[in-house]
């Protein structure tokens, strides 16, 4: 697969902070309108949304109309739909509101994660038939590989990818992920032109919790330019080889749970741009 065969969003091969959709995982469950007015603060532009969390918030008694209004009272735009499985045998329940979501909101990516059933052809006509129904809605499908399942590399991502070979079948590259899987930047080397999503934050470069990886990933995380990964070389290479791709920002800390949503949103803010002004 070349690099036109991977949907291209153009950002920019000098990216800044508003080229960043801010993840839900940043911050804990708290009520919408305190996650949207701390990311716009911070200045962000785009955000991320669980589709667990929002069915949960419409069973609720709430509505997409609230949704809509929210986001738009703070000047913000819906981006990034996490996380489905689309790789099993059965379809996950969660592509229902997926489609709604995508058919009203037109977000940049529907993130969808491991483990696949069956073979990695089987993994690829699965991800590829998702991938064709979000395509009449302009969203890419991102796999997002992780050490705890079983397409663990960004190479393990990339045999789907290729084997599925569709335009808006891709790949979200969490920086977090390439590392607990002992691997450094340099693996990306020859991948680029499947990764149409570079996902950021920092961290130890050997894991704190090596019997648990998931446990791990879901309260060790660090604001960039804190941790010891090499996240200036990472946006270096991205400018060089994918400068249409996306970025998200997802830290996910048990620390900053703790804390003020606008101060962690903030935090997290001045950690991109200090990594972003190191990288020019």
């Amino acid at each position: 697969m070349t690099a036109s065969h991977v949907t291209s969003r153009a950002t920019d091969a000098v990216p800044v902070l508003s080229d960043f959709t801010f993840s839900f995982n940043c911050l804990p469950e708290v009520p919408l309108d305190e996650r949207f007015a701390a990311a716009r603060a911070a200045g962000f532009t785009d955000v991320g949304i669980s589709i667990r969390w929002l069915g949960l918030w419409l069973e609720d008694g709430h509505d997409l109309d609230e949704f809509e209004s929210l986001l738009t009272s703070h000047d913000l735009r819906l981006t990034e739909l996490e996380a489905v499985r689309v790789m099993q045998e059965q379809p996950d329940p969660k592509l229902a509101l997926s489609a709604v979501l995508a058919e009203r909101f037109r977000p940049a990516r529907l993130q969808s994660v491991a483990p696949y059933a069956g073979t990695l052809d089987d993994a690829a006509a699965r991800s590829g038939a998702v991938a064709d129904e979000f395509a009449q809605w302009g969203v890419d499908v991102v796999l997002e590989p992780l050490p705890f399942t079983n397409m663990q590399t960004p190479s393990d991502a990339a045999a789907i990818i290729e084997r599925a070979d569709r335009p808006n079948l891709s790949m979200c590259m969490d920086v977090w992920h390439l590392y607990r899987m002992g691997l450094g930047i340099d693996h990306l080397q020859g991948l680029w032109p499947y990764i149409s999503t570079v996902q950021f934050n920092d961290g130890t470069v050997e894991s704190q919790l090596p019997d648990d990886l998931l446990k791990d990933c879901l309260v060790n995380r660090k604001i960039p330019g804190r941790g010891e990964f090499a996240l200036v070389d990472l946006v270096r290479q991205r400018n060089a080889h994918r400068p249409d791709s996306t970025f998200s920002i997802e830290v996910i800390s048990s620390e900053l749970h703790q804390q003020d949503s606008f101060t962690t949103a903030q935090q997290i803010a001045d950690g991109i741009e200090a990594v972003l002004a190191a990288s020019r």
